[in-house]
């Protein structure tokens, strides 16, 4: 969602600063993040002069792509949002504040791209919006690089550089712009959706304390599967509207559901690796019976090789158990590669009752 040109609203809570002077990256060094990031961490010594020189090369050279305002692509990863808009610099909301989260990662600046609703002339935008919070001088304050590099009219956008929402308080921000998660509006006491549509977003009860201080330093340290679990409980308990709230939840859960496939892949593929590799130790064994026990091996060699192989049928039967417990909707079928599983021990039973046999003969 873009700042369209009838926005009054900001007005009354924030003083208005007109836009930096741009920042001069050569072209040669702006077609990726890693680049761009070398040339503020080479130029810039804080993070308050990185944050603003990124904040303001993004709204000076970024363009808000008006025939994309209401298309949002739920698969793309935040590496191509970064990538893509780069290359074409160009995109919308969430592209803008990939960069800027990015850049300042890749800067060594705690940063996230946060998505919800804004309220402009006093009405909530039917699209949800991306924006940004950084963490410098010992604070949390919010960016949005969308709404200061322009505006919309007659559905082209106009280049209008300023730095009206560059370094804003989260209690200046909450009048304007609502998390869908209530930790990053950075407030001990969340605004509720009510709330924030009625603009009543000062009042403060005591029973809705809310340490984000904490929340935050936990969520930092979650997995990413955590963090999305984390997120949909808060979402949930936050006193949303439901048909507000409907397709975000959809899209974390689709998240979710990506990293329990990926996860599943990955075991599975660990455990068709462990049994390729026990089929290879076997066939060894068959090698060297079929060639009369020639050259000759010590009988700890050979039953190093049998335990070897029996350890890898134990990891990869473990890692199949973890398949089929997975919470994935779409569940893997490992039926066939449990039945070679089963059948290589099988085979591995059979060919140490033979060498058992033997032994006992030449002895």
């Amino acid at each position: 969602m873009v700042r369209v040109l009838f926005f009054v609203a900001f007005l009354c809570c924030a003083q208005f600063t007109f836009a930096q002077p741009a920042v001069y990256i050569p072209a040669a060094q702006t077609n990726n993040a890693d680049d761009i990031a070398a040339f503020m961490n080479k130029h810039y010594q804080t993070d308050d002069e990185k944050i603003s020189a990124i904040y303001n090369w993004i709204t000076s050279n970024i363009k808000y792509d008006a025939d994309s305002i209401h298309y949002v692509i739920l698969d793309e990863d935040n590496e191509q949002r970064v990538s893509v808009a780069l290359r074409r610099k160009r995109g919308v909301c969430e592209n803008f504040a990939a960069i800027f989260n990015d850049l300042c990662r890749k800067s060594g600046i705690q940063s996230f791209a946060i998505e919800g609703y804004t309220r402009q002339s006093g009405s909530i935008d039917r699209v949800p919006h991306v924006w940004c919070a950084a963490f410098a001088d010992g604070e949390w304050n919010f960016y949005d690089p969308t709404w200061d590099a322009g505006y919309v009219r007659n559905g082209s956008f106009i280049e209008h550089r300023q730095n009206n929402f560059f370094r804003i308080s989260p209690a200046v921000f909450i009048q304007t712009h609502l998390p869908f998660d209530p930790m990053f509006q950075f407030l001990n006491y969340p605004v509720t959706y009510k709330e924030f549509a009625s603009g009543n977003s000062s009042e403060q009860n005591e029973k809705n304390y809310f340490n984000y201080k904490d929340s935050i330093d936990s969520f930092k340290k979650m997995t990413g599967m955590q963090q999305y679990l984390s997120s949909i409980d808060r979402i949930k308990n936050s006193k949303w509207p439901a048909s507000k709230i409907d397709t975000k939840l959809k899209r974390l859960q689709l998240e979710i559901e990506v990293r329990y496939q990926d996860r599943d892949i990955a075991l599975y593929d660990s455990s068709v690796a462990d049994y390729n590799h026990a089929i290879d130790l076997l066939n060894s064994f068959y090698t060297y019976k079929n060639n009369q026990f020639q050259p000759a091996k010590s009988n700890e060699e050979i039953q190093t090789l049998f335990r070897n192989i029996r350890k890898l049928v134990t990891n990869a039967n473990a890692n199949l158990k973890e398949v089929n417990l997975s919470k994935a909707t779409l569940a893997l079928n490992t039926g066939d590669l449990q039945q070679k599983l089963d059948d290589l021990l099988v085979n591995v039973k059979q060919q140490e009752s033979f060498l058992k046999n033997q032994l006992s003969q030449v002895k």
